[in-house]
């Protein structure tokens, strides 16, 4: 899978997550996330097992589990 793919994901994670919100969808993919180690979610489309850290982070808060 290349970046442009990674971060289309990433991005479809956020948008579902955000019930269709873009606006915060796209606000929460450029701040820093605590639980991805203060990095931006943005940033972390450089490799697969990063994407999978973010889209693994977001099935975490859909389903209400912040630990």
């Amino acid at each position: 899978m290349d970046k442009n793919d990674r971060l289309h994901k990433i991005q479809l994670a956020s948008l579902e997550f955000f019930e269709g919100n873009n606006e915060s969808a796209q606000e929460w993919m450029k701040q820093p996330v605590k639980g991805l180690g203060n990095k931006r979610p943005i940033d972390m489309v450089c490799t697969d097992a990063d994407t999978k850290t973010v889209l693994d982070l977001i099935g975490c808060l859909d389903h209400g589990v912040f630990s």
